[in-house]
């Protein structure tokens, strides 16, 4: 989602609630925003002050999102991983080259399952979805084999792409566009 705002709107008229409001339908409601994220790394032995002001930051900002009425922020973690290889356009290279790199963990899987989980128990009839990873189709086929009718957002720019098996998969797509325009135009949330 910040990917896809950046561009659009801009920090001063960037509003989480807002948005979350400006993505239901007219004589909809809004049961719930799940809000997914990963915590940055922090090493367990041995914490840098970087890493550990880093962290304690997102926790501040997952906590106030938290509190945001009708959302609840599921978090996973990162991990750091030693891979090696050769770099792609590097040239010649004798050996591999060994990068450290963090990676997320567990977004996705919580994603999934709590979209899977809504429409089951159908708590609500519809579920939107921003993302764009084709690593959603088997939740989205699964909710809305449970019923819900599963909406996607995304934002036309070349940056963001939707992966085309979950652009094909969703029942209704909606382009954010607009909304992220009446954001920076600082038009007010339509009545519903």
């Amino acid at each position: 989602m910040e990917r896809a705002r950046q561009g659009f709107v801009s920090d001063e008229r960037w509003d989480l609630q807002s948005f979350a409001d400006r993505l239901v339908p007219k004589y909809h409601w809004r049961f719930r925003t799940y809000y997914f994220d990963a915590l940055p790394y922090k090493d367990r032995n041995s914490p840098s002050t970087l890493q550990q002001q880093k962290f304690r930051e997102k926790e501040d900002v997952l906590r106030r999102i938290d509190r945001l009425e009708r959302f609840t922020v599921r978090k996973g973690y990162c991990k750091q991983r030693l891979v090696s290889g050769y770099l792609k356009n590097a040239g010649y290279q004798e050996a591999p080259t060994e990068v450290v790199t963090i990676e997320q963990k567990m977004v996705d899987v919580l994603l999934a399952v709590e979209m899977t989980r809504i429409a089951w128990s159908k708590e609500a009839p519809h579920v939107g979805l921003i993302a764009g990873d084709g690593d959603y189709v088997a939740a989205v086929e699964a909710a809305r084999n449970a019923g819900a009718i599963v909406r996607l957002f995304y934002a036309k720019k070349r940056d963001t792409s939707v992966a085309p098996q979950l652009f094909d998969v969703v029942d209704e797509r909606v382009d954010l566009t607009s909304i992220f325009q009446d954001m920076e135009a600082g038009k007010p949330v339509p009545v519903k």
